[in-house]
């Protein structure tokens, strides 16, 4: 069996250890900013090395090495791991740049490593039947493709966060941590491409005030201004390929979503929705005949996703090299990805103006 080691130890990271343990995989390293980061984990986990030193993670016994820190790190990490020769499982996004992401795309191509990024949406067992069913001929061409991904995690009060740091999560946060998801999602259940997007955003407290670790709307004596300038919510207009139109919305305030990201895709003959919140159902509906609902009832939380992308990336690890048709999403959908993130912003800096995304690049 392959190898792994860890990048980052945070939240993010304890999850993909669950998966990898249930896949089976040993791990034999984990490295963070901090040794007292890099200790608890590995006395957490129980893996033998640990440190701050990333040489440790180049070794000949590692496999694959797990990006699991802020996006700021990703591109330079990425790029020393394949220098090095391993494969890669990175956190998304995969980097801010469209420049940055075409660079490892490519280097992933020249390499031949196994290079996967973690949109593990895709693997929801209700997400995978509506694949199906949108490929099916009696569903008809696509006309609409709408949703949203609601969090309350940013809803005042909150804890200070990362996501809110410029310098660690980039221009934007809402549309990089949650529209991400949801536009890999849109894409790959409907096998058309986003073509063209036109944004608006708004941050409805560009000033928060701190106390304690947390933050507030409002002044008081012994809070900190701080200010915030990325978006807490995005309405976003699509056009996809085949003449498909879509929209969705993002928000991080929505108080009582944990993780609400709900999808539905009309076709001309038939109509299917889906959503996080209930992610064992998948409903599906033609004119006069009624909803049909089919219900997933095992293998369908949000770890079990985990588990089944660290499946699918880990029988291309064990064969040394990517399959002609990986099972999952790739550095080159990541690349994809940052360039639709990136087309959404340059949207809502010009007032909502439509802007095109490339559907082909060449990555060789």
């Amino acid at each position: 069996m392959p190898t792994a080691a860890i990048w980052g130890a945070g939240g993010i990271a304890n999850t993909h250890m669950d998966a990898l343990r249930s896949n089976g995989i040993a791990v034999a390293a984990v490295v963070s900013r901090t040794e007292d980061g890099a200790w608890a984990f590995a006395q957490r986990w129980g893996i033998p090395r640990w440190g701050t030193d990333p040489a440790m993670l180049f070794t000949p016994e590692i496999d694959c090495v797990h990006i699991c820190t802020p996006p700021n790190l990703h591109y330079e990490m990425a790029v020393t791991l394949l220098e090095q020769g391993k494969h890669v499982l990175c956190e998304k996004p995969l980097c801010f740049s469209d420049e940055q992401a075409r660079r490892l795309a490519r280097l992933a191509a020249r390499t031949g490593r196994v290079c996967a990024v973690n949109f593990n949406v895709r693997f929801h067992t209700a997400c995978q039947a509506a694949r199906k069913a949108v490929q099916a001929p009696d569903f008809g061409r696509v006309l609409l493709i709408h949703g949203s991904y609601l969090q309350e995690f940013g809803a005042l009060p909150a804890p200070v966060d990362w996501r809110m740091n410029p310098q660690l999560a980039g221009r934007m946060h809402a549309v990089t941590e949650i529209g991400s998801h949801w536009m890999d999602l849109a894409q790959w259940i409907s096998t058309r491409r986003i073509t063209a997007v036109s944004a608006q955003f708004d941050h409805f407290h560009p000033t928060r005030y701190v106390e304690n670790g947390v933050m507030h709307a409002q002044p008081g004596p012994n809070r900190t201004p701080m200010a915030v300038d990325s978006e807490d919510a995005a309405v976003i207009s699509l056009r996809f390929e085949d003449g498909a139109m879509g929209a969705v919305v993002l928000s991080e305030l929505s108080q009582g979503r944990c993780n609400h990201l709900s999808l539905e895709i009309t076709g001309e003959q038939e109509n299917l929705w889906w959503n996080s919140e209930q992610p064992t159902l998948l409903c599906r509906a033609r004119r006069g005949e009624g909803v049909r609902s089919q219900v997933f009832a095992f293998g369908s939380g949000f770890a079990d996703t985990f588990r089944s992308l660290m499946g699918a990336v880990y029988q291309d690890v064990a064969a040394g090299a990517p399959s002609a048709q990986p099972g999952y999403p790739t550095f080159a959908d990541g690349m994809r990805n940052v360039q639709l993130c990136n087309a959404v912003l340059e949207s809502a800096q010009h007032n909502g103006a439509w802007i095109s995304v490339p559907l082909q690049e060449e990555i060789t």
